[in-house]
């Protein structure tokens, strides 16, 4: 049987078509980053892997340059392209990764090679952990924005202090010269960047101290991406574990701004969920979720999705304490804006994290435990990836990218 160990799952779903969504991962076995597209629904898939530019040599984990698994989000643009975003390391420079863009114009079906978008600016420095959007753009193409970590070298190993942003106004034929989003003494874990109907570029990032504090952010720009100011969101202690980040999206209908993240403020990691109505200016008390006393554990690394009719999915791992090596993958959703959350539990049997190339959650070196399960939504439907070892066993270590449809029979606002 061929080895297979999958990780680092990005989702996106059509609006336009449904039964057409397309996943972005990494192949951890053969260092290869890849694609996995359907357009009925999960019954047949068509994948590959991605054609690099001469002198790449794959993805890989824990590149010099620090970020782990460099696989990173997919988007289906307006005109029916779709993008991914992975990092990749030049031979020549020893293993610094670059961040890489792949599109296709068959919807997933194929992709162009890569292209390079943004490259390290140093010999010392290195890129990770790229997340992208999508917007409209002005000229008939798409606009495509990222946000990425810079990583460098010091005497004591690596550090990543810096939360950058690039934009391509060309269908990322080509991008804008990197921009540093946070201000000194540094910055990590940058979300994916959320674009307001006014232009308006928003992403949150973290500023970390070595007493375990964590400052988050908010970053906004009104020029393009060419500055941007920064204000808090919260501090706590332990905010996305290491390199867990907190994940910002923008409502399409009243474009409020919902973050959420994981931190230890309770006594164990939990989720929690903010929602700003004015474009970041003020924001709610944090809500915890999970809030039904039967359910007890910790609970780590959040994605969130707005559908184009406004509905919140949250989704994230579980564990519960009497069975620490396990995973549960919950999603909870909205119909109100954030006021109130329905919990329901995707994954059809508890995860063993003894298999696979994950580890248990209290392993925070190992690969699972930093990439989260995501979700893409639709008026009516949540499709949901994680990575699960259902098929494993001690000898084969199996690790798969699992994909769930979750339907909605009840819309925003109904009943």
């Amino acid at each position: 049987m061929p080895l297979r160990g999958f990780e680092g799952a990005y989702v996106a779903a059509d609006p336009k078509a449904a039964g057409h969504v397309v996943v972005a991962d990494t192949d951890l076995i053969n260092s290869k980053c890849g694609w996995h597209s359907t357009f009925d629904a999960g019954k047949t898939w068509t994948d590959g892997a991605f054609a690099l530019p001469a002198g790449f040599n794959g993805c890989h984990i824990d590149p010099p340059s620090g970020g782990h698994v460099p696989s990173g989000s997919v988007v289906i643009g307006s005109y029916g392209q779709v993008y991914v975003v992975f990092g990749s390391a030049r031979v020549a420079d020893a293993g610094r990764d670059s961040i890489l863009v792949a599109s296709s114009l068959d919807g997933g079906r194929t992709f162009l090679p890569a292209s390079v978008a943004v490259a390290p600016p140093t010999p010392d420095f290195g890129l990770a952990r790229p997340l992208m959007t999508t917007a409209r753009g002005p000229t008939g193409k798409d606009v495509l924005d990222l946000s990425f970590w810079g990583c460098h070298r010091t005497a004591q190993g690596t550090a990543c202090d810096s939360a950058f942003f690039a934009r391509s106004d060309d269908a990322g034929a080509t991008f804008g010269s990197p921009v540093v989003v946070n201000k000194p003494p540094g910055g990590q874990n940058p979300s994916q960047p959320v674009v307001g109907s006014d232009g308006t570029i928003y992403l949150t990032f973290q500023r970390r101290f070595a007493d375990g504090h964590v400052n988050l952010l908010l970053a906004k720009s009104s020029d393009n991406g060419a500055t941007f100011s920064e204000s808090p969101i919260d501090t706590e202690r332990s905010i996305g574990l290491l390199y867990d980040a907190a994940k910002l999206a923008l409502d399409p209908k009243s474009g409020a701004l919902y973050s959420v993240w994981s931190d230890s403020r309770t006594g164990s990691q939990q989720i929690f969920f903010l929602k700003s109505p004015d474009k970041g200016t003020t924001w709610s008390q944090a809500q915890l979720l999970t809030p039904d006393p039967a359910v007890t554990g910790s609970s780590r690394s959040p994605s969130i999705s707005v559908a184009p009719n406004g509905r919140i999915d949250v989704v994230y791992y579980h564990t519960p304490p009497e069975t620490p090596n396990l995973d549960e993958v919950y999603l909870e959703s909205s119909m109100d804006s954030g006021a109130t959350f329905k919990l329901r539990q995707v994954n059809p049997k508890p995860i063993d994290r003894t298999l696979g190339y994950s580890g248990p959650a209290g392993s925070l070196g190992e690969v699972g435990n930093h990439y989260p399960p995501t979700v893409a939504s639709l008026n009516s439907t949540a499709d949901v990836v994680w990575s699960d070892t259902a098929a494993a066993t001690p000898l084969t270590q199996t690790q798969d990218v699992e994909l769930r449809t979750v339907v909605f029979a009840t819309t925003v606002g109904g009943t």
